[in-house]
């Protein structure tokens, strides 16, 4: 991990709403009562939070991370 990487994940965790996140991090349409929790668990515990996706979401962590550095570079 580099300190661009360290950032990355720190921007998206701060620059991501509750609708992006459902979407992007569980595949979901809207929050719902799961991912409101989770969301929050990314808030207050983010080294908890990462810790406990399993493989898939993982992936599809640093994709959305990727995807919005991205992004930024444009």
């Amino acid at each position: 991990m580099t300190q661009d990487d360290l950032y990355d994940l720190i921007r998206w965790t701060n620059d991501t709403d509750g609708y992006q996140f459902a979407k992007e991090i569980y595949n979901r349409e809207e929050p719902d009562e799961y991912t409101r929790g989770k969301f929050s668990d990314m808030q207050k515990h983010l080294i908890r939070w990462v810790a406990s996706l399993d493989y898939k979401n993982r992936e599809r962590l640093t994709k959305a991370i990727n995807n919005q550095a991205e992004r930024w570079i444009k």
